[in-house]
């Protein structure tokens, strides 16, 4: 059983919410409510529709559907210039000459360049030349690789002085944690002797929820991870958003806080779950 997993059954325990694992490893948590049963499978879980889901895996959807309510560093997207044939009339750019001349006149150095639909840091690179820029998109649009992505993003570079995950559910903030401590490019930053941080800060939660909340008026969000970078020049910008947030590093990080910190957090949404009408 993963650590959040065992979070949920704690909080299911505590509600007196009848539930079962019914898999082998005991990450696939059966739950009873009101309105009848539902499925939490490792970190997906039933407070998000299908659609929600599609839009915040899908980061230049998330771009384009929300950054005129918030902050969001801008981005342009590229389709792979070798999609089959039949995709081919969606070509902006028609070869890796174009894609380099547009990143670099709307970008320049340093560049973000990442997979649209990728998670966990997996092909997010920052790129200060051409070459490394060409060795980015090359990653992402690899073909034989199994984090192939037919879309690659350009991103302006944020210099970060913090970057933290703010968690809500229904609208409403349930925790927060800083992601690291480096003021750096802090991709994948638990594989630089890096920790999240459980935030104990009232006033930092408010202020982190009032910015993403123009979000909230968009979107029917159920249960969502907002990645925000506070920059160099204070100001906050959503990177993306996370529609299955994971938790085990802010629980391995935070043993005295964190496991009661996500339990608390699952409590919170399965009472709100359990209070739904049909």
């Amino acid at each position: 059983m993963e650590r959040q997993v065992a979070c949920l059954v704690e909080a299911c325990k505590q509600l007196s919410l009848r539930h079962e694992c019914i898999d082998r490893e005991q990450n696939l948590v059966r739950v009873y409510f009101n309105h009848g049963v539902e499925y939490f499978e490792l970190n997906k879980t039933p407070f998000n529709s299908e659609s929600i889901y599609g839009l915040c895996r899908d980061k230049m959807h998330s771009y384009q559907a929300f950054n005129q309510a918030v902050t969001m560093p801008q981005t342009l997207s590229f389709l792979d210039p070798n999609v089959p044939d039949e995709y081919k009339h969606y070509l902006q750019y028609q070869n890796m000459d174009e894609i380099v001349a547009a990143v670099e006149h709307t970008f320049g150095y340093p560049v973000v360049i990442k997979s649209n639909s990728g998670a966990l840091g997996v092909n997010v690179h920052l790129c200060q030349d051409k070459a490394s820029l060409v060795a980015a998109f090359g990653e992402i649009f690899n073909g034989q690789s199994k984090h192939y992505d037919y879309l690659a993003l350009a991103q302006a570079y944020v210099e970060n002085k913090a970057e933290y995950r703010l968690v809500c559910g229904f609208g409403e903030p349930l925790l927060a944690y800083k992601r690291g401590m480096a003021q750096t490019f802090n991709v994948r930053y638990w594989e630089k002797n890096e920790v999240a941080t459980l935030e104990q800060d009232e006033t930092l939660l408010t202020v982190l929820f009032e910015f993403v909340k123009p979000v909230f008026e968009l979107a029917n969000i159920g249960f969502v991870g907002f990645d925000i970078i506070l920059g160099q020049d204070d100001r906050f910008y959503l990177i993306e958003l996370n529609s299955s947030p994971k938790f085990n590093h802010l629980i391995i990080d935070n043993p005295e806080l964190g496991p009661a910190a996500v339990t608390s957090m699952y409590k919170n949404m399965l009472q709100k779950l359990n209070n739904r009408t049909t």
